[in-house]
């Protein structure tokens, strides 16, 4: 059961991050996205709180790819980059320690 939870997280988070991916191409709405981004890494630590950094990495995945076709490298980019990147961790590390600090009182 535990390995189902892990592949069904897994196959969420490549799902969402191709969704948002998809949903820059065709909108300019960069604070829905990037609320998004804080959403999809949160949910996914509160699911599996062991791997924060996964889900941190995983879920702007598809925006960083849009944007390397779009912008072909350079500063703009490791913006882009870093700021999703930054912005799932902290969601998913503080979903993760919710979890946690949540499953400790159970």
């Amino acid at each position: 059961m535990k390995h189902f939870q892990a592949f069904a997280t897994l196959f969420f988070a490549v799902a969402f991050s191709a969704w948002l991916g998809r949903a820059d191409l065709h909108t300019d709405d960069t604070g829905i996205l990037v609320g998004l981004i804080a959403v999809g890494g949160f949910v996914l630590a509160m699911l599996d709180p062991a791997r924060p950094w996964l889900w941190g990495l995983i879920v702007p995945a598809g925006i960083i790819g849009v944007e390397c076709v779009r912008y072909k490298g350079g500063a703009g980019l490791a913006a882009i980059a870093g700021l999703t990147i930054g912005v799932a961790c902290a969601a998913a590390y503080f979903g993760a320690f919710l979890r946690v600090r949540m499953g400790s009182h159970s």
